[in-house]
């Protein structure tokens, strides 16, 4: 369907599907409804599984046709069945982006923007007709979207596809498909390599040889080197290369990547002191007996594209400073369609500014986070990035499936964090064990102690289309007593299955 969209000469517009569960398909018709409102498109396509939601789409999108599956969508015009030739100037596509509180906003790409990225994308990746592409990251997200189908289709490299949620029941169908189909490249978010690396096993690998993959690409969130190392070692046996991981950083609002690991070369990573990097904003190794994280580099910017480190002032920051990631970039989106002050915002000048925190190690890019996500806890800025390593270690919680804000407290004058976590199904350990080791680990590894620890079922932390965390989002919903989780936990001590309960101090 998506490839019909392109030829007739229309733009796509692609929404993740929503999880028909607990209260989510609201949320579902809120954001159709701020998107059919700035897009106002002709035709909406929806699953099957929403025509029990008909009515509300109906009234949230009078003026728009929907259909509910492919059997409206049968009738044939043999006059239209003709591919249209657009211009560089023309729309190409628009992108869902920044959903991480309300409605999303929607990236329009023009013909020049995305063949600009794509050809950067080739160049950094080094493509050639000898590769070949395996994918199970969906179409909606950007990766799928742009660093695949887009990419594979303009440059003539076969690509293979598997179902998301075939992959996420049986996460060997992805290193199966590769040895199947022959595959150079492909890609995934980091949950991706630590669930494969953590729940395949050697007899569902039968036959698999890894030798001939030369380039994993993690990407769309934040690379842990524990996850990297930990499926290298995994898979060494069946021929992965440790050289092939690669990691990559992009954004919606560039239509794609923009800095890529070498192909040539190991991915990078630094230790740097914790308190440094959260107070001062500086990347440095640790001296004598400081408390250090591990970051990992993203790479180089791709040809034809410029980054720089600005502080909020709009200062030019040196290597080793932390700030906001600011691109030049000839693939930059022309707008947020119907946005004009946020559009403003992001576009100031030639630069792009992407919302992401970042520094530079001789032109190598380090990804710190989120500049509107980070906590201000006793002094300390924190980055709910930081919370993921440990929490991929604990058992019973859903990979990559979790949020992290702060909460003001006027009287302390500081943020109080908390943590939301999805559960894993079926859930083998008692509430109260996972409660506690969480509490345990995180203070262990961070030195933060948690104000409130809530347990919620698997599906009720939806992330954006574009694959972001929602921690502003569920910040709200927790200040506004709607999050319902099955156990929570303040200081210390398990509460009823009821909604944890801001105090009174509390302001949004």
């Amino acid at each position: 369907m998506l490839l019909g969209i392109l030829l007739r000469g229309a733009q796509p517009l692609l929404i993740a599907p929503p999880v028909i569960r607990q209260g989510v398909q609201s949320s579902l018709v809120e954001i159709i409804q701020g998107v059919v409102g700035r897009v106002r498109p002709a035709l909406v396509v929806a699953t099957s599984a929403l025509r029990s939601m008909e009515r509300e789409l109906v009234a949230a999108c009078p003026q728009t046709r929907i259909v509910f599956g492919n059997a409206d969508l049968q009738e044939r015009d043999e006059e239209a069945d003709v591919a249209v030739l657009r211009h560089p100037a023309d729309l190409a596509a628009l992108q869902l982006t920044s959903g991480t509180t309300g409605i999303p906003r929607v990236c329009a790409w023009r013909q020049r923007d995305v063949m600009a990225a794509l050809e950067g994308m080739r160049l950094a990746m080094r493509l050639s007709e000898e590769d070949v592409c395996f994918n199970w990251t969906p179409l909606y997200h950007d990766m799928g979207l742009v660093n695949n189908f887009l990419l594979c289709l303009t440059q003539g490299v076969p690509l293979a596809l598997l179902a998301p949620t075939e992959f996420l029941r049986r996460p060997a169908r992805w290193l199966c498909g590769l040895q199947e189909v022959g595959a150079s490249i492909t890609w995934s978010p980091n949950f991706g390599f630590a669930i494969t690396a953590q729940r395949v096993q050697d007899e569902q690998l039968e036959g698999v040889n890894l030798k001939n993959v030369r380039a994993f690409w993690n990407a769309a969130e934040k690379v842990h080197r524990h996850t990297m190392d930990e499926f290298a070692r995994r898979f060494s046996g069946f021929g992965l290369r440790r050289e092939a991981l690669k990691t990559n950083f992009g954004c919606a609002e560039n239509v794609g990547g923009a800095t890529f690991s070498g192909i040539e070369e190991e991915f990078r990573w630094e230790r740097v002191a914790t308190v440094a990097l959260q107070e001062e904003g500086i990347a440095r190794p640790p001296e004598g007996n400081e408390s250090a994280q591990e970051i990992v580099g993203v790479g180089r910017a791709v040809p034809g594209l410029q980054l720089r480190i600005e502080s909020p002032d709009g200062e030019l920051l040196a290597d080793g400073h932390v700030g906001e990631i600011v691109l030049e970039t000839p693939s930059r989106m022309q707008e947020y369609l119907g946005d004009a002050e946020a559009t403003r915002l992001a576009v100031v000048g030639e630069g792009l500014h992407t919302g992401d925190l970042g520094y530079l190690r001789d032109g190598e890019l380090f990804w710190a986070g989120r500049v509107q996500e980070r906590m201000n806890v006793r002094g300390r800025k924190l980055d709910p990035s930081e919370f993921e390593r440990t929490l991929l270690r604990i058992p019973g919680l859903r990979q990559g499936c979790f949020a992290v804000f702060g909460v003001d407290d006027l009287q302390l004058g500081t943020q109080r964090p908390v943590l939301v976590s999805e559960l894993r199904e079926p859930v083998t350990r008692p509430y109260e064990d996972i409660l506690s080791e969480i509490r345990e680990k995180i203070f262990d590894d961070l030195g933060v102690v948690l104000d409130d620890v809530l347990l919620v079922g698997p599906g009720r932390l939806p992330k954006t289309s574009s694959g972001k965390r929602r921690h502003r989002h569920f910040r709200e919903l927790y200040l506004q007593r709607r999050l319902e989780p099955l156990v929570s936990s303040r200081k210390g001590s398990v509460g009823s299955p009821s909604v944890a309960r801001p105090s009174e101090n509390t302001s949004g």
